[in-house]
């Protein structure tokens, strides 16, 4: 599961044995997530490095650059100094909407969701992520459960070879998707359907037509969608996993993105970093993996449908 962890930090940044410590236990294959909480948060690491020598603050500052993309979600959260420090905000903030915990250098009133830096351990209860779970098969659920990697990307791939955009339990959970990216106010973002080329898919040309209706109040204004029809090449590698990609990492979503309602569960599993990266690249326009089929169709929010 993809949780978001509060990491003070003065904690992180007071010495490169933490720092190294503790970085290495997140990122979105790891299921572990550093809230940029505060804002300047990462200012904030970089301050309190101070003491380190150059060359640990200058490798520090590079996978600090890293982490941006792969380890840290923004947060949103309010900050206020007049509530008192960091670890005052973050238990305020914990009650409003719960961290999954609180990593810090002290935790003088002994709250069981606030764990030390001494404590952090891979077989910690706060510290467990399981890398597959069960998700009711509803849009919103489905989406809520995509959503850390959702508000995180630039480029988002909705890859499920039966992915259809004129069915219902389709557009359900595209539209759940598309609102969280909307919300998330991404500027340039970039989003793709991939699925695969069959006798009973509508001609690009007729696509064209009714794209429009299809679509009509799933895309938020400014957004748009690209498809992708692809072919297996004889002998080659399968059109088969379903999966949600991004630039920042990836989950193998069993059974597809088809939302047929709370009854049935599908099985999500994250992917590890270099296995999101080769999923991508196979589907990338270039790629011999798989036989592009017909033109890229863009569809965009004021109805017009182009070739790309």
């Amino acid at each position: 599961m993809l949780f978001e962890y509060a990491v003070e930090p003065q904690a992180i940044g007071s010495s490169w044995q933490n720092f190294r410590y503790l970085i290495e236990k997140f990122g979105f294959d790891r299921g572990r997530l550093i809230s940029q909480f505060p804002k300047a948060w990462f200012k904030e690491v970089y301050t309190a490095s101070a003491a380190m020598k150059p060359v640990e603050r200058k490798r520090l500052e590079e996978i600090l650059n890293q982490a941006k993309h792969s380890k840290v979600i923004r947060s949103g959260r309010p900050y206020d100094p007049g509530l008192g420090n960091w670890l005052q905000n973050a238990i305020s903030q914990n009650a409003v909407t719960p961290f999954h915990a609180i990593i810090a250098e002290e935790n003088p009133t002994a709250l069981a969701e606030v764990l030390l830096v001494n404590d952090v351990d891979e077989m910690n209860p706060l510290m467990l992520s399981a890398h597959t779970w069960e998700v009711g098969r509803v849009g919103a659920t489905l989406a809520q459960a995509m959503a850390p990697l959702l508000k995180s990307a630039k480029r988002v791939l909705f890859v499920d070879r039966y992915f259809d955009i004129s069915k219902g339990p389709y557009k359900e959970t595209l539209k759940a998707c598309l609102d969280t990216l909307n919300a998330a106010g991404i500027n340039g973002i970039r989003c793709e359907i991939h699925f695969c080329d069959h006798d009973k898919r509508p001609s690009p040309d007729f696509v064209e037509k009714e794209a429009h209706k299809w679509l009509h109040g799933i895309l938020p204004a400014g957004m748009s969608i690209a498809l992708f029809s692809w072919k297996e090449r004889v002998g080659g590698a399968d059109f088969h996993a379903r999966y949600l990609l991004t630039d920042v990492g990836g989950i193998n979503v069993e059974a597809g993105f088809s939302a047929e309602g709370a009854h049935q569960t599908v099985q999500f599993a994250l992917l590890t970093a270099d296995l999101a990266q080769s999923r991508l690249t196979a589907l990338d326009r270039t790629s011999t993996v798989y036989e592009l089929v017909g033109p890229v169709l863009e569809i965009r929010s004021d109805g017009s449908v182009v070739r790309v």
